[in-house]
């Protein structure tokens, strides 16, 4: 392709919707292992998960500019179901949507734990699908060779995964200091510095295994590309995909181990603080993995 016809637009859709989906599996998984140990966890990443698809399903609409011209044309894509991949990914986000609506509800208003569990293993298989399908849609695609893998799907779910984790922790604090009143159990973890430090030592434990396989599955990826060796220098991406290694594995991974020497009694603040710092660079290479991926497919041939 010598063309971009996708840009950033597209790829914070592909993001989000990772994100999304990696964000409720967390929720829950630490709803369903934990029970009410780590429940500002699980109604973290639940929020965060159905925000985030509402922002993913924004951002498509205005990258697709033909909406503008027949915004009923999404229509198709409910009435082909199964024909396309595009059907198939648009009915499993319409579900996993509502799904999210649902849990956040049952959250916030008390409801039946029961029924709220049975909810999240359904949302979870979802949240699977949705992270999944972002690199289905795009190793779907013919005439570019460059996302024909079956390791992109694989490494968009991973990294879902990971940017949903770090998102859920995120945006405790900033519930906790922009809404303290709606989220006042935001709050008294946020103010409980030995109760996050421990969430936090929980999480880094599947953080650091993430981040590995999602190094592992990096590298087979570009590596089994063919052009490939473009994006390692060559091309104009080159300095996105490095950057995307530093801020999305290298430091978060080296960040999360040197957490495990800091002592137990006072380096509490400062495992926070690193862990925060984490977080933010854990989203900023999320996206750029997306940007890459998106961008390469369309300039290398």
């Amino acid at each position: 392709m010598s063309e971009l016809i996708w840009g950033p637009l597209l790829a914070g859709y592909l993001f989000l919707g990772g994100l999304s989906g990696g964000a409720y599996v967390v929720g829950a998984l630490a709803d369903l292992l934990n029970k009410e140990k780590y429940s500002v966890l699980s109604k973290s990443a639940i929020l965060a998960s159905f925000v985030s698809i509402i922002m993913g399903l924004v951002l498509l609409v205005l990258d697709l500019e033909r909406f503008k011209e027949a915004p009923l044309i999404i229509l198709n894509a409910f009435v082909k179901f199964p024909d396309s991949i595009m059907s198939v990914g648009t009915w499993i986000i319409t579900v996993f949507t509502l799904i999210s609506l649902v849990t956040v509800l049952l959250w916030y208003f008390n409801g039946n734990v029961l029924v709220r569990k049975i909810v999240e293993v359904i949302g979870m298989v979802l949240g699977l699908a949705t992270a999944s399908y972002t690199g289905i849609l795009l190793s779907f695609a013919k005439r570019v060779p460059f996302w024909q893998s079956g390791f992109l799907p694989v490494l968009f779910v991973l990294s879902g995964l990971l940017t949903g984790l770090a998102i859920a922790v995120l945006f405790i604090p900033i519930a906790a200091g922009f809404m303290p009143k709606a989220f006042g159990d935001f709050k008294s973890m946020w103010n409980t510095t030995p109760e996050f430090a421990g969430m936090i030592e929980y999480t880094d434990k599947f953080a650091r295994a993430l981040l590995i396989l999602e190094t592992v599955i990096m590298l087979l990826y570009f590596s089994s590309r063919s052009s490939g060796s473009l994006i390692w220098g060559g091309s104009g991406i080159s300095l996105y995909f490095y950057a995307y290694i530093l801020s999305a594995l290298l430091i978060p991974l080296g960040i999360a181990l040197y957490n495990l020497k800091l002592p137990k009694t006072n380096g509490h603040k400062t495992m926070i603080y690193l862990t925060l710092l984490s977080t933010v660079l854990a989203l900023v290479g999320g996206f750029l993995l997306r940007y890459v991926v998106l961008i390469g497919g369309q300039i290398i041939i």
